[in-house]
């Protein structure tokens, strides 16, 4: 039998869309026929008068869909906790070397942003700059977490060397080397 169910707003990215949750089940799930509204407000009032259509007054709304949040967070955490049936299989495997990936390609990234620092706008050269602290922070903690073979962590040791060292030459000469 299929459970209760509601509307509900949630933001998504600038504006908002509604939602639908099924009382108990993991969601709530994006109502893409509603299209985005500009607001959570806006989308909220739609879902509210949606839920009147269902005859749900807004407490009973509001039961239904805290019931799907808390059951999504059930799976997410279920999900967490069979951790080590991951480990060693070649979903793991492959989800490492793609983080591993991602890594060096920020610091490669966040290298060649230094670089050009000098030659950019200073608003544009402060927000590359602020990038590449990011990444410098980023991959110091997956250093901390990653428990990789010892040449991965070399190379992105290198990497974030490197990094930090170009970071302070190019912050030490940078309002000098504006244009």
């Amino acid at each position: 039998m299929e459970g209760r169910f509601a509307f509900t707003a949630q933001f998504w990215g600038d504006g908002a869309v509604v939602c639908r949750a099924v009382e108990d089940r993991p969601g709530p799930i994006i109502e893409q026929q509603f299209g985005e509204f500009p607001s959570w407000t806006q989308a909220q009032t739609f879902a509210g008068r949606l839920n009147e259509g269902l005859d749900l007054d807004p407490l009973t709304a509001r039961h239904i869909v805290t019931s799907s949040i808390l059951a999504t967070a059930c799976v997410v955490q279920e999900a967490l906790n069979s951790k080590e049936q991951w480990q060693g299989t070649s979903v793991e495997i492959a989800a490492r070397a793609a983080q591993l990936r991602c890594v060096l390609s920020e610091l490669a990234l966040a290298l060649t942003m230094c670089h050009t620092a000098s030659n950019l706008p200073e608003a544009s050269a402060h927000r590359a700059l602020f990038y590449a602290r990011r990444v410098l922070r980023h991959s110091t903690h997956f250093l901390k977490s990653h428990d990789g073979d010892y040449d991965q962590l070399r190379t992105i040791a290198a990497g974030t060397a490197r990094l930090q060292s170009t970071l302070q030459q190019v912050s030490a000469c940078l309002p000098a080397c504006l244009p």
